[in-house]
């Protein structure tokens, strides 16, 4: 577990059938402990810190009046996917079949969010990060930016390319 200010963040596992009805329940726990609360897929995540970038972004999106989405939730996975459309953002989080996942919550009651959460995810460490072929890909990552950077700064890279979002807004 990981704590910055009001935000935490797990590590857990899930098995989902129905993508729609877990996140329903997902939004009705939110809503209930009035937190957000986000899934992240953590095999296209580069680390915590992609994470916790994205939620500072989203934060002063909605803060700004002028976010993309609707939801906060949404708002995260927009910038955590460095894409402006809603429709490709979902990727980044959970999906149907087996699932490595970051659970993000702030804000509202996290201990109780937690507790209800246990209900559907199995909060365990895995370590899972996303590989460097899945974040030169999913962020439009070059070769000739890692050999500029050099392989141990790619998580680096993707924390640019959240930042970008605002540029492009």
């Amino acid at each position: 577990m990981m704590m910055e200010q009001s935000l935490t963040m797990y590590e857990a596992k899930a098995s989902v059938s129905d993508t729609a009805a877990v996140l329903a329940q997902v939004n009705a726990i939110a809503k209930k402990t009035a937190s957000t609360i986000v899934l992240f897929d953590a095999e296209k995540v580069a680390g915590p810190d992609h994470i916790r970038s994205a939620v500072r972004h989203a934060e002063r999106s909605f803060a700004s009046g002028k976010p993309i989405a609707r939801t906060l939730a949404m708002e995260i996975l927009l910038y955590a996917s460095g894409q402006r459309q809603c429709s490709l953002a979902p990727r980044f989080g959970l999906h149907a079949g087996e699932n490595v996942l970051f659970v993000v919550m702030f804000g509202g009651d996290a201990e109780l969010a937690r507790e209800l959460l246990s209900g559907i995810v199995s909060f365990e460490e895995h370590g899972v990060r996303a590989t460097r072929a899945v974040l030169m890909e999913e962020f439009g990552i070059t070769a000739e930016e890692i050999e500029v950077v050099g392989e141990d700064r790619i998580g680096e890279l993707v924390i640019e390319r959240v930042a970008l979002m605002d540029a492009y807004k």
